[in-house]
Formats: C-alpha cells, sequence, structure tokens
C-alpha cells in the first residue's frame, strides 16, 4: 500500500482570531476520519521552543528590540521543523500548525517595523525550505481579537491597541497577495469551520 503524502497546513490570524480553537477542532475532525495528524503550535511544541515561547509571551520579559523578537521566533521555529514538523511530513502524517513564518512578518516585519523582506528570508533558513501546502488566515475585525480572550494578556497582547490595528490589517494585506493563503472571513465558529473543512479538504481527502 502506498503511503500517504505527509502535509503541512498552518492556521493563522491575529490574537483572537480563533486560531486554537478551529485548529483544536480541525486535528479532532482529521482524526475521526482516521487520519494521522500532528498538532504543533509554533514558537512551541519541541523542549527548546517551548522555553523560548515562554520568554516572548511573560510580561516579566519586558521590552525586545524587534531584531532580538524575530531571532527568538526563528530559533525555536527552526528546532520544531527539525524535531518534529520535518520527520512527521517524511513519515507521511498530517501537520496542523498553528502560526508560522507569516505570523512573524505580520508582527515583527510589519506593525513593529523590521520590514517583511528580511523577515522572509531569516524564515526560509529557519524553516529549512519548508512552505506550508496551504496557510488559513482567520480575519477578526480591527480591535474585536483582542477583546475576545478571556484571560490575562501575554507580553505581546500588551503591545497595545495600534499595534494590533496594524496587525490585523497586515494579515489581510499578506494574506490577498501570497500565493498558498487563504483569507477566511469572520464568522461563528461553525461557519468557519466549515470554511476551513472546504480548503483542507484540497489537500488531505
Amino acid at each position: 500500500m502506498r503511503r500517504r503524502r505527509g502535509r503541512f497546513i498552518v492556521l493563522e490570524g491575529a490574537d483572537g482570531s480563533g486560531k486554537s480553537t478551529q485548529a483544536a477542532r480541525l486535528v479532532a475532525r482529521l482524526r475521526a476520519d482516521g487520519l494521522d495528524v500532528v498538532h504543533v503550535r509554533d514558537p512551541g511544541s519541541t523542549r527548546l521552543s517551548e522555553a523560548v515561547r515562554r520568554v516572548l509571551l511573560d510580561p516579566e520579559t519586558g521590552g525586545l528590540c524587534v531584531e532580538a523578537e524575530t531571532f527568538l521566533y526563528m530559533s525555536a521555529r527552526a528546532q520544531l521543523v527539525a524535531d518534529v514538523i520535518q520527520p512527521a511530513i517524511a513519515a507521511g502524517r498530517i501537520v496542523i500548525c498553528e502560526r508560522w513564518t507569516l505570523s512573524t512578518e505580520v508582527y515583527q516585519g510589519l506593525a513593529a517595523g523590521m520590514g517583511t523582506a528580511p523577515v522572509r528570508r531569516l524564515g526560509r533558513i529557519a524553516s529549512r525550505g519548508r512552505e506550508p501546502d496551504v496557510v488559513l488566515v482567520l480575519d477578526v475585525a480591527v480591535g474585536a481579537g483582542i477583546a475576545r480572550l478571556g484571560r490575562e494578556h501575554d507580553r505581546m497582547e500588551l503591545k497595545g491597541a495600534p499595534f494590533h490595528a496594524t496587525v490585523v490589517r497586515g494579515y489581510r494585506r499578506l494574506a490577498r497577495r501570497r500565493a498558498r493563503c487563504v483569507l477566511i472571513a469572520h464568522g461563528t465558529p461553525d461557519a468557519v469551520a466549515a470554511r476551513v473543512d472546504e480548503e483542507v479538504a484540497r489537500y488531505v481527502r
């Protein structure tokens, strides 16, 4: 029996857009269909990457220059590729990832002013050139995402309303311009899940 081709599917979007909820629902549906799924988050999902995540998101970390912030995200990403994503795809598994290099382009490249071109170059190195099969960008109204978070805000979420408005607009701008990106309009969780399923079905059925 021929082994299924590995797939790499990313869910993206501003804070509060519903990425984690939709990723968990998608993973559950795919597993219910008997598919071999690996669910990861970026940064995170390895020992090193989770340690870097704690530094990046802890309000006690305080201010980081945009270059330091970017390199920390890339280091966590590089370890995730080496330890989890690359082996899983080589084994024919489906990887569902919450965030990827587009996040760094939007948050550090656009909102923090580093520029998208250098971030993309670093992203290609950190990811070993591994491109997602599809990036599903969950849209959210400007100002609504952070307000929807029912918990204490982390260091990135505390960056302020103008920063997060730029993030939302940045996702819309880049999603419309980039190949393999699909912008999914905000809606009820069930409506968004249906759109996610529709797009994912192009790659895993």
